[in-house]
């Protein structure tokens, strides 16, 4: 199936993303912001070499995480980070040729839709399962997110830990989810981007101001959203979150179409610096690209800044 040299550098991969995990141990932001990069030498594997490659590599990879940390942190390692890299990796790789004979690629606009979905009902079972086995899904938010801001901000004093927790919780689990669907997307583009310089890519990197939903997910954000709106409790605790999540899909379409808009002015890439400048820095244009997304869907916003007779 694969040469001698082949397995080594699968084996080294999942290796390397074993180690990259285990930093977490050390429980410094240091180590906790480079865990997040743990992805990244799976996808390298699975988009490079396939998917039979991935899930080896992922396979040594929870190995070495049970060697380390036992079995519920292999389980950990395979439920939120070998698992789902090799989803993404097996949609990415779909492709079916069409009337004219051109291959086409799974788009990224349904991949981002299904990775959202599935991370969804992954975090609404950790829910439930946090409130059927510990003192509940909402104590235990507060209690992790206590625990992070103590690793990310050592000053800070216990009453402020707590107040920041307090403050949190409520969509706790939808930011923990909209930061891990984050970076899975930042792993693999970088992944993507590495291969392709080096052409060692698989398929070719979609372009990224394409990106749509399909058309069922808007119905799905809503079904959250208005969960939400009208249940209280453990219910509404999970629908609010689940609604929080929902809003990323729109948040990369969003994108999407603030990268048509540059592409039609002059200083198109010095605005789209300067863009992501402002977003990093303040957070909140993160909330109104997400809005744009929601009226492309519905109005098709995109398509008028293209202009007549153009096509995005």
């Amino acid at each position: 199936m694969f040469t001698p040299a082949q397995w080594a550098i699968i084996a080294f991969t999942g290796a390397s993303s074993a180690v990259i995990y285990g930093l977490t141990a050390f429980g410094s932001f240091g180590g906790l912001l480079l865990a997040y990069f743990s992805q990244l030498p799976l996808f390298i594997i699975g988009l490079g070499m396939g998917l039979t490659a991935g899930a080896v590599a992922g396979a040594i990879g929870s190995l070495g995480v049970l060697m380390m940390g036992g079995l519920v942190g292999a389980g950990v390692f395979i439920a939120f980070n070998a698992a789902p890299v090799i989803f993404i990796v097996r949609q990415a790789l779909l492709s079916r040729t069409n009337e004219k004979g051109d291959t086409e690629w799974y788009p990224p606009g349904l991949l981002v839709s299904t990775s959202a979905v599935a991370a969804g009902v992954l975090m609404l079972a950790t829910l439930v399962w946090l409130d059927l086995t510990q003192s509940g899904a909402e104590t235990a938010i507060r209690t992790y997110v206590e625990h992070v801001a103590g690793a990310m901000f050592p000053d800070l004093t216990g009453d402020k830990r707590v107040m920041l927790a307090e403050g949190v919780t409520p969509f706790g689990p939808g930011l923990i989810a909209v930061s891990w669907l984050l970076m899975l997307a930042v792993n693999g583009s970088l992944a993507q981007g590495l291969l392709t310089r080096v052409e060692r890519n698989l398929r070719p990197s979609p372009d990224f101001a394409l990106t749509a939903l399909p058309r069922w997910f808007p119905g799905v954000a809503a079904l959250a959203v208005l969960g939400a709106a009208i249940f209280g409790g453990s219910i509404g605790f999970y629908a609010q979150n689940l609604a929080l999540l929902a809003a990323l899909p729109f948040f990369f379409v969003g994108l999407a179409v603030v990268h048509v808009f540059c592409r039609r002015v002059t200083a198109g890439p010095l605005l789209l610096i300067l863009f992501y400048i402002v977003m990093m820095v303040f957070g909140w244009p993160a909330l109104f690209v997400a809005f744009i997304g929601l009226l492309e869907q519905l109005t098709g916003l995109r398509q008028r800044l293209a202009g007549p007779g153009e096509e995005v």
